[in-house]
């Protein structure tokens, strides 16, 4: 029968910073002036010791700080101020609304104030309810899978990737070739669709598309089936899918040319998901369905390889394109189309060397994000650090911010990551599938494997000894190996995607082998 359980929540206080610009030249201008950010602050929950920094900009330093107005929220004070920030700590002690303004003022007597009003929930209630039986020696918690995007984690760079248990998630099936990567998981109503391409049991090591589905990628159905082959070409590989609202697929893969050896986009539609290309699956690639970028002058004499990516933006599909280190410059290209495979080159994006491998685009509040992700693909074997997968951010999908490390290889079994690609539900990013294998970029011994953006979950037994985090098993259940027969007494908190905001914090009671439902309600 189930049972629940009662949890404090935390959460932390986010104040949003801006920062003046100032000059110098000789004689010096007037100072910058003076500023803290405009902030709405949003409600939180405290029951924990709390620190925030607040930071100003513009004017002469040193600079001084005080409470112009009001008061701090209960058991909040100001703290030392280190250069231009003053530090707000504290354990907040009682529910409660507060109004106050800090000021700041320079050597020179310019001042900044800034009103806030923060309000206090003291508790919120968190439940763990008894779900049914796991595996022996394994503790799951489940419902800890990524909220809707958010700019701000993915721009501090925090998030918290959970490997799945299972290396690999996806393997090969049997026959004389046995190689899968470049994974592609695509929503549907029912689940997701995941194509991929590599040689999946085949008797020739050439590269194919495949497709299979899967509900929650817990369980993946008895329908894997080539949807592409290799047709005209050695390889066709690196798939990414769209489907537009009549229900349309629109397919972007890499096919080697022969005999020029270079590596080229190829587009294949199907108004079904069953007939491509005028032909029913398996349809055979045709040399005229590579993709044309008449007004790029190198694209004829050019590799790309594996940096392909399709998307549908502003009424017309927009192709990235990337020329990665082979070129021995990089850089990531952008050409749109009303009537594909031919495309008009619009500019660069991106002087990056990684390649292009997943572009996703976002609508937060009354702005769009994009999201790139990349991959590097020539790494010798051995090197330090090891291949690692990276990200960059976008307003416009049209000029892409610095790239930031997302994760490299999670155990001996994927230390040589390829092609990666998001899973997304509605809003939200669930986790990165990719290729991978254990020897090295080149091995045609690739699995897919699967990281998954889950809250993160701390267990604390009642001798103070942390649990061990054992994975992610799909993109919303965590595991925890225990060996403690019987009742277990700890402290469990929770933490968003982020890994750093608390949300909630309780003592429980958990048995081995049983799996739990996790939910947060004020």
């Amino acid at each position: 029968m189930p049972t629940s359980q009662n949890i404090f929540v935390t959460a932390c206080l986010s104040v949003v910073l801006s920062a003046g610009c100032g000059g110098g030249s000789s004689p010096p201008p007037p100072p910058a002036k003076l500023t803290i950010a405009t902030a709405s602050l949003p409600d939180w929950m405290a029951t924990f010791s709390y620190t925030q920094t607040v930071t100003a900009a513009g004017g002469f330093a040193p600079y001084a700080w005080t409470v112009k107005s009001g008061v701090l929220p209960h058991g909040l004070s100001l703290a030392a101020t280190s250069g231009n920030s003053v530090t707000i700590s504290g354990t907040p002690d009682l529910p409660d609304t507060e109004t106050f303004s800090l000021q700041v003022m320079d050597s020179s007597n310019q001042t900044a104030i800034q009103s806030y009003t923060v309000t206090i929930k003291a508790t919120a209630n968190v439940e763990l309810q008894e779900m049914g039986d796991v595996g022996t020696g394994t503790i799951e918690i489940r419902g800890v899978d990524a909220g809707p995007f958010s700019p701000t984690e993915w721009q501090q760079n925090t998030l918290n990737w959970v490997p799945d248990v299972r290396t690999p998630m996806l393997a090969p099936l049997p026959g004389a070739w046995q190689n899968i990567y470049s994974p592609w998981p695509l929503e549907q109503t029912t689940g997701w669709r995941l194509f991929y391409g590599g040689w999946d049991g085949a008797d020739t090591p050439n590269d194919r598309v495949y497709s299979g589905t899967t509900p929650d990628f817990l369980t993946f159905d008895d329908n894997r089936a080539l949807v592409i082959d290799h047709g005209a070409f050695q390889h066709v590989n690196n798939v990414n899918v769209r489907q537009l609202n009549d229900g349309s697929l629109h397919m972007i893969c890499t096919v080697l040319e022969e005999p020029q050896d270079l590596d080229k986009p190829a587009y294949f539609s199907s108004s079904d998901g069953v007939t491509w290309n005028g032909s029913a699956a398996p349809y055979a690639a045709q040399l005229d369905d590579v993709v044309s970028v008449p007004n790029d002058p190198n694209y004829d004499g050019w590799d790309f390889n594996g940096g392909n990516v399709l998307l549908w933006d502003n009424n017309s599909w927009t192709l990235y394109y990337s020329v990665g280190v082979y070129s021995g410059f990089g850089g990531v290209f952008r050409a749109t189309s009303t009537s594909p495979p031919v495309f008009q080159k619009t500019g660069e994006v991106s002087n990056s060397v990684h390649y292009a491998s997943d572009v996703r685009q976002f609508r937060v509040g009354d702005k769009n994000w994009y999201v790139m992700l990349l991959y590097i693909e020539e790494v010798t074997p051995g090197t330090v650090p090891p291949p690692t997968f990276y990200y960059s951010l976008s307003n416009d999908g049209l000029t892409f911010g610095p790239e930031k490390a997302l994760f490299s290889g999670a155990s001996t079994s994927d230390q040589f990551p390829v092609t990666p690609a998001m899973v997304t539900k509605g809003s939200q990013v669930l986790g990165v599938l990719y290729g991978a294998n254990g020897i090295d970029l080149l091995s045609a011994t690739d699995s897919i494997f699967a990281r998954w953006l889950q809250k993160k979950v701390v267990i604390v037994d009642s001798s103070g000894m942390p649990m061990p985090l054992q994975g992610g098993y799909g993109p919303s259940r965590q595991w925890f190996p225990v060996s403690q027969s019987g009742p277990l007494q700890a402290t469990i908190t929770v933490f968003a995607e982020d890994g750093i905001t608390p949300l909630g914090k309780g003592e429980v009671t958990l048995i081995e082998g049983k799996a739990y439902q996790l939910t947060v309600s004020d």
